[in-house]
């Protein structure tokens, strides 16, 4: 029970590490900027991070189940220009139908939950290589979003539409002089991640994603559906992506070809680092959303400290790795820890499997 219960801490230790190097990075910069820990920028953090965060969501979804969706960045893409094509006028690049902002948002929403239920359906029912069929799907996307577009950037588009991504919730005066500036993007994110977290820790459909993640025969074998929890977490996927587009547009007032663009492997690094498994079964959402805030502590203040975009993007690559590593060691500790349990309650049936 001893051994039992230092496990049971190591392990919290190790889903938990994500926040020791939060509260690192913040006291680091903050030292080196006094610019850096004030109340604006700390929230411009999640303001500028709020498109990666529902990336991150979507991903950590098909991650628990032992998936992936490579082609997130790119519905991130497509759907961003499908809106403004629809709300635009034909002299502004658009295709003249000039749509409602809720109607575009709408659309757009619908043709991200289509790609993940394509997706989701070609790796289930054909059973094709979901890294392979998403990878494909992020070309296919992205070829689909240059040839959509008039081969330039489309702007300028209704404040309704603007309002998640570029609005702002309230201003609150700050002691100090000045307001505090609450955008809608942030607070949107903070919720986004309090569902998905309850969704994952205390609804059915999340213990049955874990239980696929974890062992796909197993939870078939107790009635689970595997094929429809894997197919479900696509399209969770695909929406994600295309309120991820809607946060970005709004944000940047534009649409571009290259809405997206090589943000998977961010997001990616972003969700190991926090916890999520790549191999299955294991990660929650708050130490995903800690692996957000950590990617957007470590940009925003080597940016700040004015470091050279070189050096960033090595910064980033380190910072993948680093995930790597620490899901390797976790996945590592665990498997020594299931055998060490198991030859605690029966070494004679396990050492005359060995002979």
């Amino acid at each position: 029970m001893r051994i039992s219960n230092k496990n049971d801490i190591l392990l919290f230790i190790i889903d938990n590490l994500i926040w020791v190097f939060v509260v690192i990075a913040l006291v680091i910069f903050s030292l080196l900027s006094d610019q850096f820990l004030t109340p604006n920028n700390l929230v411009n953090i999640l303001y500028r991070m709020a498109a990666l965060g529902l990336l991150v969501i979507g991903q950590s979804f098909t991650m628990i189940t032992a998936n992936f969706d490579l082609s997130a960045e790119s519905t991130m893409g497509v759907t961003a220009m499908i809106a403004a094509l629809l709300m635009a006028s034909a002299a502004d690049g658009g295709w003249g139908l000039e749509l409602s902002p809720v109607l575009a948002i709408l659309i757009m929403l619908a043709v991200g939950a289509l790609i993940g239920l394509f997706n989701g359906t070609l790796i289930t029912r054909m059973n094709m290589n979901n890294f392979i069929t998403t990878v494909a799907m992020m070309m296919v996307l992205r070829g689909a979003t240059y040839a959509l577009s008039p081969g330039r950037s489309i702007s300028f588009f209704p404040k309704e539409f603007n309002w998640l991504g570029g609005g702002t919730l309230a201003r609150i005066p700050l002691a100090s002089g000045g307001n505090l500036v609450i955008p809608t993007a942030a607070v949107f994110l903070i919720l986004a991640f309090l569902v998905a977290f309850v969704i994952t820790r205390y609804r059915r459909f999340g213990r049955n994603m874990y239980a696929v993640g974890a062992n796909r025969a197993a939870a078939e074998a107790a009635g689970i559906s595997s094929k429809k929890v894997i197919v479900a977490v696509y399209v969770i996927s695909g929406v994600c992506a295309a309120l991820a587009g809607l946060l970005d547009a709004g944000r940047m007032d534009s649409a571009t070809p290259r809405t997206g663009m090589n943000m998977i492997f961010i997001v990616q690094a972003a969700a190991v680092i926090g916890g999520v498994s790549l191999f299955g079964g294991r990660g929650n959402l708050i130490g995903a959303f800690g692996g957000v805030l950590l990617w957007g502590i470590l940009d925003t203040g080597l940016n700040m400290m004015m470091v050279s975009p070189f050096w960033i993007e090595v910064s980033r690559g380190a910072l993948l790795l680093f995930a790597m590593f620490v899901d390797a060691l976790k996945v590592s500790y665990l498997r020594r820890t299931s055998i060490r349990k198991a030859l605690a309650n029966n070494p004679i049936g396990l050492q005359d499997q060995a002979i």
